[in-house]
């Protein structure tokens, strides 16, 4: 068990990546069982923002004022403090989407333009959805743009065979038509198969 002593446990270095000065309140040396606290205020629109602790993910709350607020006891040992971003804009299809499948689609959007899903199956007497939004980082209420994940999860009510197209559409990017044939087995476990993906212009 480690033992900290307070004001005479021994101070060391926290690094921080890409500078300190990116960091409110940072300073270089902690002592062990501090309390170290510091804010990230460099946020940019429609940008997720993930940070480290020596490599390990470090969740963040969130200030109004002051933004992400990173928290944690210095170990007895130097550490390093770093903040990677992401553009939340851009669009990525999950490789889920090609191909034969599980009984789950997922796809990647973001708030504010990005591709919404819907779903229409031919025979809804053989199979049913649901689906979900599963958002990247913590904090996405309070940013513009936050990416995530929109999941559908089919369920077999019946064996047997039907088809089933998930419409894509965004304002700002892509539009298709995703056709699947959806197969049920006697223990009504759901196959997906892609048949066709066709681009939609207007």
């Amino acid at each position: 068990m480690t033992v900290f002593s307070g004001c005479c446990s021994e101070k060391h270095t926290v690094t921080y990546l890409p500078d300190r000065s990116c960091f409110e309140g940072a300073k270089d040396r902690y002592s062990a069982g501090s309390r170290v606290n510091v804010f990230y205020g460099m946020i940019a629109t429609d940008t997720d923002y993930s940070f480290y602790l020596d490599g390990e993910p470090l969740n963040p709350s969130y200030d109004e004022k002051k933004g992400f607020r990173l928290s944690f006891v210095m170990p007895d040992h130097d550490v390093t403090v770093s903040v990677e971003s992401r553009n939340s804009m851009e669009y990525e299809p999950e490789s889920e989407v090609s191909g034969v499948c599980d009984s789950t689609l997922t796809f990647d959007s973001f708030d504010g333009g990005g591709p919404e899903y819907t779903v229409e199956i031919d025979d809804p007497e053989t199979l049913t959805y649901t689906a979900r939004k599963k958002y990247h980082k913590a904090g996405h209420m309070f940013m513009t743009g936050s990416g995530y994940d929109y999941i559908i999860e089919f369920s077999g009510l019946k064996p047997g065979r039907t088809e089933l197209t998930v419409f894509e559409r965004s304002p700002i990017a892509g539009n298709s038509d995703m056709r699947y044939l959806a197969e049920v087995d006697r223990e009504l476990h759901v196959t997906l198969t892609l048949l066709e993906r066709t681009e939609v212009f207007y």
